[in-house]
């Protein structure tokens, strides 16, 4: 590597010390070259003000050129580029961006990154072939927490965190269950920074911890919900059917995420820092959209038959295990004007009474539902009296994974409400489809009732 690197962040993150000291025992004995050197000397020249953070900034940006774009991964100088294991369902070697906020399946974002580290982490994912993959995971605080040296914030895996006894304790704590992203579009700029535009996929458990330092790696396991897993006696058995899960799930992202562009410009190599475009960019967020073109779908093998285990007295699978826990968990239960808790109704159900609430609801705050989560309207539905989708699902596309995105875009309108503030980590700990689509209906129920016309108001 790594001279190269090693420029990069001490110019882009002002390293301490022992980091630089930790850095060197990574990279080979090559020694500098004098180009390098030379950089180096220019960066510490006694500059002021806009001329020394320009030079500074160039520097940068040499570096990065001569660096990631000779990058051979090949070469075994970089890390592994992360993959999908198709006998494991586990996504190796995936660089994590660990920040405050979660981020929850079928929703689309525009990164703003301007950290030294992570800078550094999404060139090398860029410096790779595609498909560009990283890794959410919610960290309180975000990436100055680490800094604190508590045990909460730790990185870990979800052994590490069954075996913490503290976890109930403490509120805040970085999280194991994450969001796999997919960088589709990327520019730069020129004070060193990424715009990227990602969108988040699958849900992920954390196995284990490849490296922490200049950036977090970990192998992390692909979590479908649970009705796409044939639940086996053993883990030796469920890991293969949770396997053959993730990957036909993976088959259905290019028509699920459809690989729209940034609405930047393309044809300048570093944008100017101030004048992005707000506007234009909130037109691609915040839900993903689906492809127009259902031809992917035509492409899908179905997924091999897993017979039922007749092993009993091995290990317990992972999924119960993370239940028994408390990594995985159904939402508080929120009891509606009925009291009613909906997650044992079925999950056919339980789509069409969700859609009726959301109708209740748009018709009780005026609010429009965006094509995104329209679109997810079934057929039979249309007497509803929310607008019709301007456009409908391939007929290929399986009822299931509509149900499964519902589940995920639905709560986002109730964000603004005290019941589903701050709740995006809950959905995605939700072990099922059925369960996320149940306590979501049952938050929905309780606000359009709180609105309903009072008795004695029209007297």
């Amino acid at each position: 590597m790594k001279w190269a690197q090693l420029l990069i962040l001490i110019l882009e993150f002002s390293l301490q010390p022992c980091q630089v000291f930790a850095f060197f025992c990574r990279t080979s004995a090559r020694g500098i070259s004098p180009f390098y050197m030379s950089l180096i000397e220019g960066s510490s020249n006694e500059e002021s003000g806009e001329d020394s953070e320009k030079k500074r900034m160039e520097n940068v940006r040499i570096l990065q050129k001569t660096f990631y774009q000779t990058s051979d991964r090949a070469s075994g100088d970089d890390e592994p580029q992360s993959r999908l294991e198709e006998e494991s369902g586990i996504v190796t070697n995936l660089p994590l961006w660990r920040v405050g906020w979660v981020e929850t399946p079928g929703r689309s974002n525009c990164l703003n990154v301007h950290e030294g580290q992570y800078t550094n982490m999404f060139e090398k994912i860029l410096s790779g072939p595609e498909p560009w993959y990283v890794g959410h995971l919610h960290l309180p605080g975000g990436f100055k927490m680490t800094r604190t040296k508590q045990k909460r914030f730790d990185l870990k895996t979800w052994r590490d965190e069954l075996d913490d006894d503290m976890r109930f304790e403490e509120l805040e704590r970085s999280a194991v269950v994450g969001c796999l992203l997919r960088i589709t579009d990327y520019r730069r700029t020129v004070d060193g920074r990424l715009i990227l535009l990602v969108h988040a996929m699958e849900r992920f458990v954390v196995e284990s911890v490849v490296q922490h330092f200049p950036y977090s790696v970990a192998n992390c396991q692909i979590l479908p919900d649970i009705e796409d897993v044939v639940d086996g006696a053993d883990e030796n058995f469920t890991k293969r059917s949770r396997a053959v899960a993730a990957v036909h799930s993976f088959q259905y992202h290019d028509y699920e995420y459809d690989k729209i562009k940034l609405p930047l410009p393309e044809n300048v190599e570093y944008l100017p820092p101030e004048g992005i475009p707000v506007k234009d960019i909130s037109k691609v967020l915040p839900f993903a959209y689906y492809s127009s073109d259902d031809t992917s779908l035509d492409k899908i093998k179905d997924a091999p038959a897993i017979s039922s285990s007749f092993f009993i007295g091995g290990d317990t699978p992972l999924e119960q295990k993370l239940r028994n826990g408390g990594v995985l968990r159904d939402p508080v239960f929120i009891p509606g004007p009925q009291s009613e808790n909906r997650r044992t109704t079925d999950i056919e159900v339980l789509e069409t009474l969700l859609w009726l609430a959301l109708d209740d609801f748009c018709r009780n705050t005026g609010f429009i539902l965006p094509e995104e989560i329209l679109c997810l309207l079934p057929l039979g539905l249309d007497y509803l009296e929310m607008d019709s989708p301007k456009s409908r699902l391939s007929h290929k596309y399986p009822a299931r994974r509509r149900q499964r995105r519902l589940s995920y875009l639905a709560p986002v309108l109730l964000e603004n409400f005290e019941i589903g503030a701050e709740m995006r980590q809950n959905w995605l700990n939700t072990p099922s489809t059925q369960a996320r689509l149940g306590a979501v209906l049952e938050r929905y129920e309780l606000i359009n009732h709180s609105m309903m016309p009072q008795i004695g108001e029209f007297e």
